[in-house]
């Protein structure tokens, strides 16, 4: 081999080495990336899921609404004639 060619490859070599080093370091930068953005997923999965956990409840309580108002013609009464009364709670021995 002569002195030309030994020259060229260990100029090959420390290319690729740093290329390499360059590459490992877009990966791990990645890497970081997607387990931040799977992190978030997982919040927002789990936000989603007590999202639709309230929507029920609250379809629940316009259904129970309106059944109420077609079905047995009930109705809010005016406030003026809503009263309030108080009582002391019982004393438990």
């Amino acid at each position: 081999m002569t002195k030309n060619a030994s020259w060229f490859w260990v100029a090959a070599l420390f290319v690729s080495s740093l290329a390499l080093v360059d590459i490992r370091s877009r990966y791990l930068l990645l890497f970081a990336h997607e387990q931040r953005l799977m992190s978030q997923k997982d919040a927002l999965h789990v936000e989603w899921g007590r999202l639709l956990l309230e929507q029920g409840t609250l379809a629940e309580h316009r259904r129970v609404d309106r059944i109420a108002r077609r079905k047995l013609d009930m109705v809010m009464p005016d406030p003026r004639r809503i009263v309030l009364l108080y009582t002391r709670p019982k004393r438990i021995p």
